[in-house]
């Protein structure tokens, strides 16, 4: 075939080619389905929900603010309760919450009892400074916080007496060293708490009946603190070295509710 022929076969090919893209178009696109255009409406309403953040300790610690002063709400039956407060109940119930935000009522069985879960009256964690040395949900920083104006003493909880015997029927005792700050030098170390610190209220000579401490809250950015009052009947919020200058405490303890 002449180089001529060639040419000429090639342009009849292009102009086949072109004519017939004229008159038929390109494919027509593939029309989604109903089905698939909803899917794909669902699969960006998803892509555009934003993840939805659990309150922090703080505000959690602050939600329960004027609830009522309950003495004692807290028994076997009835393991949690957000109707009423005590001071240590309090501080239970805030660490139900931040730890187990789903089901904090589940979530007491283990922050108030040791070994946690297995729930009864001997399990009970009785004595605040023990279950802040024991449970994996709170830990002692006194001796963190408080640099060199930490003080020590030995204390034997609930332990045996001559005569008035135990504080509480369980049979049960622990001995502990309790480290602690004098009332007079908390101001000195408040700068080093953390954002949310739970502290103890202790009292010279309760060591000798067996007990560590008579009161607990929480403390927030340092200043103002968090407690349910019996003379107040509710949840309040005040100054925290302005309540420590009105008390009869001589000393407290530091501690934190562990991430």
């Amino acid at each position: 075939m002449k180089t001529k022929d060639i040419i000429i076969a090639i342009l009849i090919v292009l102009l086949v080619v072109a004519l017939s893209y004229m008159f038929l178009g390109p494919e027509d696109p593939e029309i989604p389905s109903e089905e698939e255009e909803e899917e794909e409406e669902i699969i960006d309403e998803e892509d555009g929900e934003e993840e939805v953040e659990e309150p922090t300790l703080r505000e959690i610690t602050r939600s329960f603010l004027g609830a009522a002063y309950g003495e004692s709400p807290l028994d076997e039956e009835n393991i949690y309760t957000e109707e009423a407060f005590n001071s240590t109940t309090l501080v239970l119930t805030v660490a139900a919450n931040y730890h187990f935000p789903e089901d904090p009522e589940e979530g007491m069985k283990k922050i108030h009892y040791y070994p946690p879960g297995e729930v009864s009256y001997e399990n009970r964690l009785h004595f605040s400074t023990y279950r802040n040395k024991a449970s994996e949900y709170f830990g002692d920083i006194t001796r963190e916080v408080g640099e060199d104006y930490v003080q020590t003493k030995a204390v034997v909880l609930n332990k045996e007496r001559d005569e008035e015997g135990r504080l509480l029927d369980i049979n049960w005792e622990e001995e502990i060293v309790l480290e602690y700050i004098s009332v007079g030098d908390v101001e000195e170390i408040l700068v080093n708490l953390p954002e949310v610190a739970g502290v103890t209220f202790i009292m010279d000579g309760d060591e000798e009946m067996g007990l560590d401490v008579r009161s607990e809250g929480l403390v927030l950015d340092g200043s103002d603190f968090v407690h349910a009052p019996r003379d107040e009947g509710e949840v309040i919020e005040e100054d925290f070295l302005i309540f420590l200058e009105d008390s009869d405490y001589d000393a407290v303890n530091f501690f934190e509710i562990n991430e």
